[in-house]
Parts: structure tokens; C-alpha cells; sequence
């Protein structure tokens, strides 16, 4: 049996739950270049990272417009929207449990740093987490060196650690860095994308929170 002793978390879509709000927000920008906006389905089955690639998909022409100037656009909403998102339900439940079991907790995202940390305050969640880690910039091209950087900082053993999260970027990042991998479908990827990692997926936090004494004593998932 494995012996999972850190745990990292992405934040968003998986702590938080901020995915209408992103659909809001990208549909508001598909109106203003008449573009096709996106129900929640077509959401799940498009958003990837590097995000530049997710707004190629669906319908930004950047030979008329910059990446950084469209992504510009959707931070400065975004900064304005995301103190509006609440935690997915079991969340806190899930933190704490983990925390009282002695494991230790991070924070591994996608989203600009000082951001994350201003959200992760606005929850009171500092106590949970021994690092908290962003990217410098705001365009969310990849974390997988951010990752492979806090596993060296932190001197952790890769075989004792899993990575929990809501979309393939964040399997792609946890098979970059070596370690284990356990996926929530109630993020920014469908479940049918998600399983095709051939990880567990699980349907929410709730589902998960419900395995947890399972993964706390043996540190291996069954899918419900």
C-alpha cells in the first residue's frame, strides 16, 4: 500500500467553486466579438490549458486581437467575480479532516499568486495549507514546473504524495511531477474527459469526502 503523506490541491473548480461565474464571464466576452457563447456542457468539453489553446477553440482570432489583450479582459472580470464564488460543498469538511490526520496540505494553481492568496484568506484557509503556490502571471499556461519546483523546496518524496483536481491539466501536471493523481467531476472538465485519464474520478467533493477514511488509512481509491 501506498503512504500518502502530502496531499496538493488545485484551487480552482476544485476547492472553489467558481465555474458559472468563468461562464459568465466568457460568454460576455464571446458577445462583444459576436461570437457563439457556451452552455455548461460545451464549457466542460472545451476549457483546457494552455488557455490560449481554449479560446482558439472556441472561435478568438488572434491575428486580430492579442492573447494577452483578450486575457486581459477576462482577469479584470474575473477579479471582480471570483470574491463572489463560494467553496464546493465538503470542502471545509475535507480540509479538516485531512489537516487532523497529520497529512500535510498544498495549494498548487494555475491562477495568479497574489490573487490566490488574497482568495485563500477571504476563506480563512491559511491554517490548512503548509504552501501556497501560483503563477507569476495571469495567463494560466501550465503548473507543471511550478509543481516540480515546490516537490523540490518542499524535499518531498513523490511516492507520497497525490494531487487532487478538476481537469486533464492538472493529471497532465501530477504525472509530470511523479506522483499520484485523483480527479473531481464538479470543475471546469467533463467527467467523460476525466476519466479517460484512467485515474479515479470522483463526482464531487462530497463523494470524496465520503472515501476519505479509505484513503487516510490505505491511500488507495476505489471508484464508488
Amino acid at each position: 500500500m501506498k503512504n500518502w503523506r502530502h496531499i496538493f490541491w488545485d484551487w480552482n473548480g476544485t476547492l472553489l467553486n467558481d465555474v458559472e461565474e468563468c461562464i459568465e464571464i466568457i460568454n460576455k466576452s464571446l458577445e462583444k466579438r459576436d461570437l457563439k457563447t457556451l452552455d455548461r456542457q460545451e464549457y466542460l468539453e472545451k476549457f483546457q490549458f494552455p488557455v490560449v489553446n481554449y479560446y482558439k477553440a472556441i472561435g478568438f482570432d488572434f491575428t486580430k486581437e492579442s492573447f494577452e489583450s483578450a486575457g486581459q479582459e477576462y482577469i479584470d472580470a474575473y477579479s471582480e467575480k471570483m470574491f463572489d464564488c463560494s467553496l464546493h460543498d465538503a470542502a471545509l469538511e475535507i480540509l479538516s479532516k485531512i489537516r487532523s490526520a497529520g497529512l500535510e496540505q498544498y495549494v498548487l494553481s494555475a491562477l495568479n499568486a497574489d490573487a490566490l492568496e488574497k482568495c485563500i484568506e477571504k476563506f480563512g484557509l491559511e491554517k490548512y495549507f503548509t504552501r501556497v503556490r501560483g503563477l507569476d502571471d495571469h495567463y494560466a499556461n501550465s503548473k507543471i514546473e511550478l509543481g516540480k519546483t515546490l516537490l523540490r523546496e518542499a524535499k518531498i518524496d513523490p511516492q507520497k504524495a497525490v494531487l487532487i483536481g478538476d481537469t486533464l491539466h492538472d493529471y497532465e501536471t501530477a504525472s509530470a511531477m511523479g506522483i499520484d493523481c485523483v480527479l473531481v467531476a464538479s470543475g471546469h472538465n467533463s467527467s467523460r474527459r476525466l476519466k479517460k485519464c484512467g485515474v479515479p474520478v470522483f463526482d464531487n467533493l462530497t463523494e470524496l469526502k465520503n472515501k476519505l477514511d479509505v484513503m487516510l488509512e490505505s491511500a488507495s481509491f476505489d471508484q464508488a
